[in-house]
């Protein structure tokens, strides 16, 4: 709706924005994760040790392609919103 004020916009742009944010923060600290566990199980002899490291290392990969998938959906629903702006004719500056 082009009668919506700039702060409705703003919002629903900045709350996908900051979600983008905090996931790539997440999945940057997730890879750093991911990287000690594959050096600390390369450098263990003990089969049980190298289990459960591989085990942490296997959920750790896990829920970086579930974020990754999250946040290519994010990206999606920021394109919808600002193509849904740019048909309502609302200026690009309200989207900053």
């Amino acid at each position: 709706d082009p009668a919506q004020p700039p702060e409705y916009w703003r919002q629903r742009v900045g709350d996908i924005r900051d979600q983008l944010d905090r996931n790539k923060v997440y999945l940057d600290s997730l890879q750093s994760r991911i990287n000690g566990l594959w050096t600390d199980f390369t450098a263990r002899d003990d089969p049980a040790q190298r289990n459960l490291i591989f085990a942490d290392r296997q959920r750790a990969l896990n829920e970086q392609e579930r974020l990754t998938k999250d946040q290519q959906e994010l990206e999606k629903q920021l394109a919808a919103v600002e193509e849904e702006a740019r048909r309502a004719g609302v200026p690009p500056g309200w989207l900053r």
